[in-house]
């Protein structure tokens, strides 16, 4: 069962090789831990402050640089954002490893298949006579682009990237909240997706994206 007490996030953002990633230091009355769940990817590097539900403590280790770190970390099962202080963004190497790819097990490469002999081409002279064009046969025209594809080649990328419920919420320009269970990077490309590809902005108070000129922005 989560506990529930009051404390301070101070998130950072991370630059890695796989896009940044957030990572954050959680002060609370029972001490100090370091926080790397996805939800963090949404917002920006700056001091937080509010309620914060634990649902696990726990040891973790890694090596980085040649050194051993060994850290206490937190799961949030949830947090309200009670105040915030915004920090400048700044370009930063990475110096842990990327959360999203401590858990993956390695894949196993594919086994090569066995290489096939090709066949050489036959093709009848009857099939040749026929496919040639005939002199007296008008040309095709050529069939223009519409110009609404591009449109729908969006939306079947949105689908394949929020799902049908959020993608009809994203092209009616409604607010949106993300799922940070999904898969890591799918979440990531989901929110670089609405704040620099469709100018959504997001407020860490409801952990919702809204679209431009919204109320909420105001």
């Amino acid at each position: 069962m989560p506990i529930s007490l009051p404390g301070k996030l101070r998130i950072k953002r991370i630059n890695g090789s796989n896009g940044s990633f957030c990572v954050g230091d959680l002060e609370t009355e029972i001490g100090e831990f370091r926080v790397k769940d996805a939800v963090l990817d949404q917002f920006d590097e700056g001091v937080y402050t509010g309620q914060f539900w634990i649902q696990q403590i726990f040891p973790w280790s890694y090596s980085s640089y040649g050194r051993m770190v060994i850290e206490v970390r937190a799961k949030l099962a949830d947090l309200q954002i009670d105040g915030q202080q915004r920090a400048g963004s700044e370009s930063r190497e990475p110096q842990e490893p990327d959360p999203a790819f401590e858990s993956t097990p390695p894949v196993a490469p594919a086994a090569p298949e066995p290489p096939q002999t090709p066949q050489p081409a036959v093709q009848s002279t009857r099939t040749q006579r026929s496919s040639a064009p005939r002199r007296d046969e008008p040309k095709a025209p050529d069939t223009p682009e519409k110009s609404e594809a591009p449109a729908r080649a969006d939306d079947d990328a949105d689908r394949q990237l929020f799902g049908p419920e959020l993608q009809a919420q994203v092209a009616a320009l409604e607010p949106v909240k993300l799922d940070p269970t999904i898969e890591r990077m799918q979440f990531r490309r989901q929110r670089q997706r609405l704040k620099e590809e469709l100018g959504y902005e997001f407020k860490s108070a409801t952990q919702t994206w809204y679209p431009p000129g919204h109320p909420m922005l105001q």
